[in-house]
């Protein structure tokens, strides 16, 4: 078969940088962000919070080739800034971005099952985490509660959702 191992895609190679940037020749002040081991997912994310910012004059990405698992982003400000500075401000800002989606999640399930919802409505465990929620491997401590809310089968009333 043609086609790479699954692993490739996501395992960055010993020595490898996961981001190399290279200025562009033809643009004044304008910067190629090659990142290693990315797809569509994260590229356009970072170029739509990069069109948030009024000093971006340009920003863009493409996939050079499908089996080849990397990004070029290209991205041009104002003479005011660099690309490289709004980059990392842009990195910054979806990370408060997504904190924040977290804790409103997170908040919002501790709400529920605090309040005795619907059982119906609550996340199977599975895991470390939510059922299909990896990521979401939190305790009770971080709401003030003693007890675990980490997947480990502490309570009889689970309900399996299908999604």
């Amino acid at each position: 078969m043609n086609a790479p191992e699954r692993h490739e895609m996501f395992t960055l190679p010993e020595g490898a940088r996961k981001i190399d940037i290279s200025k562009d020749a033809k643009m004044a002040n304008c910067v190629k962000f090659s990142i290693q081991r990315e797809d569509h997912t994260v590229a356009n994310i970072l170029r739509y919070k990069l069109l948030q910012n009024p000093q971006v004059l340009f920003a863009a990405y493409r996939m050079p080739h499908p089996l080849e698992h990397h990004v070029e982003l290209k991205v041009q400000t104002t003479s005011r800034t660099t690309p490289v500075d709004v980059m990392k401000e842009a990195i910054e800002l979806l990370m408060q971005d997504y904190g924040n989606i977290r804790s409103a999640f997170d908040n919002e399930l501790f709400r529920m099952e605090a309040s005795g919802g619907d059982a119906s409505m609550r996340a199977t465990r599975i895991g470390a985490g939510y059922g299909g929620f990896g990521a979401l491997d939190s305790t009770t401590a971080e709401f003030g509660v003693a007890g675990g809310m980490g997947g480990r089968g502490d309570r009889s009333d689970d309900v399996d959702i299908d999604f």
